[in-house]
């Protein structure tokens, strides 16, 4: 069971709000006349129809479908911004930097140049209010709004986006690394009015659990396909891109069904299992766990994990370590 502080923090983001840094990871700009046609070419999700201010969750593959990078790409009125992990921007920095040329983009690596801070919670929304002192609403997923602000007579662009990273409302900031200290000390300093409490990875691994959240690089890599994690992050009806041939094998020769699926479990014990534990069924093998924790919500343990075809059917009755556990669909 989490300890006193991690309920805190966790109680926090459900009823107020709670301040995360997610500064190291990656962020990457493209810019050039090019760069909409450059990117929609190797990604997953529609970037081209894209309104501007706005975003898309989507994924980098190879040519075999293995997933490189998931990612959320912004569109702003001449550049795009790109977020994803640190092991997903290491993976395809350097192929997107000697592809722009071609592209008629350049590619810049911003990753140390912005803090990212994240606002999750119910009062996130009238927080972010006060700290801009205007009324900021953004309804959808993954929209987006730039804010000028000073500090010390330079002025600031702070890039703000509706990013829910919890089951909760949240927002992701954006700010350049020279005004990350003086940013931070203005949302602590006007969140004490809020219930803000500041949350660290572990409360946030119970959070993103919750919110069915995988992160690559803990619960898939490129040794999975895309089906086999997600559609969210497919569009059927854009042009070409990488890897595109094996998406579209899965989802009209195979109906969807891979060899696997990442799949959440509840399991009906309050011990957390470790990762990579094995996932029984009828005494047989079926699958592995890759990341656990704690859900105070369901006073229970929870789980990822990638189980076998014929398996992975919601409701389905499974075995973790001698505890059952109901398979739930992400």
């Amino acid at each position: 069971m989490p300890n006193n502080e991690i309920l805190d923090q966790y109680n926090s983001v459900k009823t107020n709000v709670g301040l995360f840094d997610f500064s190291m990871e990656g962020k990457i700009i493209v810019k050039g006349p090019g760069r909409v046609d450059f990117i929609n070419g190797l990604v997953t999700n529609d970037v081209e129809n894209l309104e501007n201010f706005n975003g898309v969750y989507a994924a980098f593959l190879d040519k075999n479908g293995k997933i490189l990078s998931d990612c959320i790409v912004y569109k702003f009125d001449n550049f795009l911004l790109i977020n994803l992990s640190i092991i997903g921007k290491n993976n395809i920095i350097k192929k997107l930097k000697e592809e722009a040329i071609l592209g008629k983009s350049e590619v810049e690596d911003a990753t140390l140049k912005y803090g990212l801070f994240s606002l999750q919670g119910p009062g996130s929304t009238e927080l972010i209010n006060d700290i801009f002192k205007s009324k900021i609403e953004l309804q959808i997923q993954y929209q987006s709004i730039i804010i000028k602000t000073e500090n010390n007579d330079e002025e600031i662009n702070i890039l703000i986006m509706r990013n829910n990273r919890t089951e909760e409302e949240g927002y992701d900031i954006y700010v350049p690394v020279s005004y990350y200290k003086d940013f931070k000390d203005i949302v602590i300093a006007n969140g004490k009015e809020h219930g803000l409490r500041t949350i660290s990875n572990e409360t946030y691994n119970i959070l993103r659990l919750e919110a069915k959240i995988p992160l690559y690089g803990i619960d898939f890599n490129q040794n999975n396909i895309l089906p086999e994690v997600t559609e969210k992050a497919i569009s059927y009806e854009k042009g070409c891109f990488v890897g595109q041939e094996i998406v579209a094998r899965v989802k009209n020769i195979a109906k969807g069904i891979t060899a696997k699926k990442l799949m959440l479990l509840e399991i009906d014990s309050k011990e957390v299992p470790e990762k990579n534990a094995k996932i029984m069924k009828d005494g047989n093998e079926i699958g592995y766990v890759t990341s656990t924790a704690f859900s105070p919500k369901l006073n229970k343990a929870i789980a990822l994990g990638f189980i076998n075809k014929r398996f992975y059917d919601d409701g389905m009755i499974v075995i973790i370590n001698n505890a059952k556990a109901t398979i739930r669909i992400l």
